[in-house]
């Protein structure tokens, strides 16, 4: 009875992180009827995952941030936003075998190449209007990204960065017959000219590469070169901006830097209290931009953002979190038999993406990449057998 039970919570466990892909609504619906049903059926003991002492220490500094702050109620969002790290207890819970994780990364994988399709078509369809109108506004690269079903090209382009990460290693045991949901994923990743994920996907796919096959290394990247030729005047375009003058998203970005500088500053232990840089950004403002020009809800950075919006005790209990998370995926990498040391590849590749990535975008705060990067950081833990990753190790 009681593995059909956790047979049951694993499915919306699992439903939950592919949905994400598609809706943030449908998803958020699926992780409350696991949580429930997790409540309600009680199949088994809560096992907690061994990160969960930072954690912990981080949503504390959150809320001490967010005590502190001149308008708690414009922050209660960030304490809201606690009820995703469920995720992760769902998953070292229920995503317990061999096969509940392969059957997940296929679901996530299939998912993810599907709504790739969807973006490759926006951005031809996109760019065929670009040579018309020669207008930035509906130039593919800058200002007229693809989406996918999502609602924003960032959102889209940092879970498509994070499941092509996890997707390399996967191929380890999912076979050759997912290289091409691979490529799809990898294809759309260069098509959303987002130049924060394409790093990460490199970086991320270095940390991958170091540590398996040749062939199925040399199978993924093939196809992205020959993309990234084909598109190479595009890429050169998009890249070239970077270089240019008082171009406004990039010019910005150091004013971001030195505005966030200024309120860690003046408000260094607790911040300036969550969800208020957009109201004190005018004040720290020094730039010749006009402030119309660039979008300042955020500071573009993960490190810089939550020490200029919950402060320095807070951004050491992020690091914290990051720096055990590595030492327990690199331990359990050791330590894993081959049937499961590609998930805890998978978890340091999309891990790694995700934080090279997020030096130049807020990444962190976005609730879908959050959600998704929960699920398949801790599908390790639940690998890994209940015992080991307890805190009473």
């Amino acid at each position: 009875m009681n593995g059909a039970k956790e047979a049951w919570i694993y499915g919306l466990t699992a439903a939950s992180a592919a949905a994400v892909l598609v809706s943030i609504a449908a998803s958020q619906i699926l992780l409350a009827a696991a949580c429930l049903a997790w409540i309600v059926l009680r199949p088994a003991p809560m096992v907690w995952p061994s990160y969960m002492i930072p954690l912990c220490a981080f949503m504390a500094t959150t809320v001490v941030s967010l005590m502190i702050s001149p308008d708690p109620g414009a922050g209660f969002g960030s304490i809201r936003k606690f009820v995703l790290f469920s995720m992760g207890l769902l998953a070292a819970n229920f995503v317990t075998t061999a096969w509940r994780a392969r059957t997940s990364h296929r679901l996530l994988l299939g998912i993810a190449a599907a709504t790739s399709v969807v973006a490759i078509g926006q951005f031809a369809f996109a760019y065929q209007k670009f040579l018309v109108t020669q207008d930035l506004a509906d130039d593919p690269t800058v200002l007229a990204r693809t989406t996918g079903l999502m609602s924003h090209w960032m959102t889209f382009s940092g879970e498509q960065l994070l499941v092509w990460c996890a997707a390399i290693p996967a191929l380890i045991v999912l076979g050759r017959g997912w290289l091409l949901p691979t490529s799809l994923v990898g294809v759309s990743m260069i098509l959303s000219f987002t130049r924060s994920v394409w790093l990460g996907a490199a970086v991320g796919f270095v940390v991958a590469a170091l540590l398996m096959p040749r062939r199925v290394v040399l199978g993924v990247l093939l196809p992205m070169v020959l993309v990234a030729s084909v598109m190479s005047g595009l890429i050169y375009h998009r890249v070239a901006m970077s270089f240019e003058e008082g171009f406004a998203p990039d010019t910005s970005r150091m004013e971001m830097f030195r505005v966030g500088m200024g309120m860690i500053r003046d408000h260094p232990l607790f911040g300036v209290g969550p969800e208020r840089i957009s109201v004190e950004f005018p004040r720290y403002y020094a730039g010749s931009n006009d402030l119309g020009n660039f979008y300042y809800g955020h500071l573009h950075n993960n490190i810089l953002q939550i020490a200029a919006e919950r402060g320095l005790l807070c951004l050491a209990a992020f690091l914290w979190l990051i720096v055990a998370i590595y030492t327990h995926l690199v331990k359990m990498h050791k330590t894993a038999d081959e049937g499961s040391r590609w998930a805890t590849l998978s978890a340091l590749s999309a891990l790694t993406g995700f934080l090279v990535a997020g030096l130049f975008e807020y990444n962190f705060g976005d609730s879908e990449v959050l959600l998704l990067l929960l699920f398949i950081l801790s599908v390790p833990y639940g690998l890994a057998g209940q015992k080991s990753q307890s805190f009473a190790k």
